[in-house]
């Protein structure tokens, strides 16, 4: 093996140093975005879409590794990282089961904040097993097929149909409390943390580009389902 040997001081042993730090500094940048990668999946949250929206309101830069535990007085939301998208749907279940203030509760989990209530219906409606993995791309599905079509029809019925634009923001707010209903308060408001910030105004342009994009992904030749959920800012999972 050849061995260098550079004086103390002279440009050589300074370029060795910087070129090693370098290096090594690049190494751990690398391993720190892949360890970010596995518990902040890529969003894919087209700019303008209703699932953006929900995204920078709810569940924010975990996404669909968001989750509270119900309670800040028992235990802070999102104050460890779990890798939810690694989970079955019946361990969420079993961990949003579990009494408030147990300090491995869950409450609202994932990308679209999904309750325990919600989450059970949703897996009955959709026939997910307890075996299916809550990935993104189940967490899409239920956000597309259950949350804004048969739990809150009036999305579904604004995107596909152009009826009831006022109904489908009034839905929004129902479903998620950062948004402020068309009257400009949040439903929720008032009742324990809730409080909305997000203005009908954004919710309204959202909806309104879910039904131009819909309109045209079907001009274009898109089935009825696979345009849909696009104009929600989701794939067809």
């Amino acid at each position: 093996m050849n061995v260098l040997h550079y004086q103390v001081g002279s440009p050589q042993a300074a370029g060795f140093v910087y070129r090693h730090w370098l290096a090594f500094s690049i190494g751990i940048l690398l391993c720190l975005m892949a360890t970010g990668k596995a518990l902040h999946h890529g969003h894919n949250a087209p700019p303008g879409t209703l699932k953006k929206l929900i995204l920078d309101g709810e569940a924010g830069s975990r996404g669909y590794n968001s989750y509270n535990r119900g309670s800040m007085r028992c235990a802070k939301s999102n104050s460890a990282p779990l890798n939810l998208t690694n989970m079955s749907i019946g361990q969420i279940q079993y961990y949003q089961s579990l009494p408030s203030c147990s300090s491995q509760k869950l409450l609202a989990v994932g990308h679209y904040q999904i309750v325990p209530e919600t989450l059970d219906i949703a897996v009955r409606t959709l026939k997910l097993p307890p075996s299916t993995r809550f990935t993104p791309a189940v967490q899409d599905r239920i956000f597309a097929f259950y949350l804004a079509k048969e739990k809150q029809p009036a999305i579904d019925r604004w995107v596909r149909q152009g009826q009831g634009l006022y109904s489908a923001s009034y839905a929004i707010a129902k479903e998620w409390a950062i948004f402020k209903a068309p009257n400009g308060r949040g439903v929720y408001d008032g009742n324990g943390n809730n409080k909305a910030r997000i203005s009908s105004v954004k919710v309204t342009l959202a909806l309104r580009k879910a039904r131009e994009d819909y309109l045209h992904l079907r001009n274009k030749g898109w089935d009825e389902d696979t345009a849909y959920a696009t104009a929600l800012g989701v794939k067809k999972g």
